[in-house]
């Protein structure tokens, strides 16, 4: 049996409302699973791009010291987008924070963000 595809990210974050708000309206995912029966005294809280939930991000809430020192210090994530110049300037208007505009790179045009807890994602879309 081989690996086939990744499930989940995980995202810790402080503040699980802030992060859901976040990336449902700055990124534009969705929710896929909101539940507190699956595992005991957790929120269980997963969102993916809109209609595109192969991969989710699991928004873990802090629980220990150890969790705390991964808030903000995920590698970075490269997320597809059609555009990337248009995504970035529609997140720059909604205030995120562009750490590398836009610009050509052999494999499309590229440009990285942070979330709200400095995690990098490199967007990426063909030229």
């Amino acid at each position: 049996m081989a690996v086939k595809r990744i499930s989940h990210i995980t995202i810790y974050v402080e503040d699980q409302e802030a992060a859901l708000q976040w990336y449902c309206d700055k990124l534009g995912f969705q929710v896929c699973m909101d539940n507190s029966t699956v595992v005991p005294e957790l929120r269980w809280l997963t969102v993916s791009p809109a209609d595109n939930n192969a991969t989710q991000f699991v928004l873990m809430p802090v629980r220990s010291d150890n969790d705390r020192s991964r808030v903000g210090n995920n590698l970075m994530t490269v997320l597809a987008c059609e555009n990337c110049y248009e995504e970035m300037d529609r997140l720059k208007t909604v205030g995120v924070e562009i750490v590398d505009e836009p610009q050509e790179v052999p494999w499309g045009v590229s440009g990285v963000i942070r979330d709200l807890y400095g995690n990098p994602y490199n967007l990426v879309s063909p030229q």
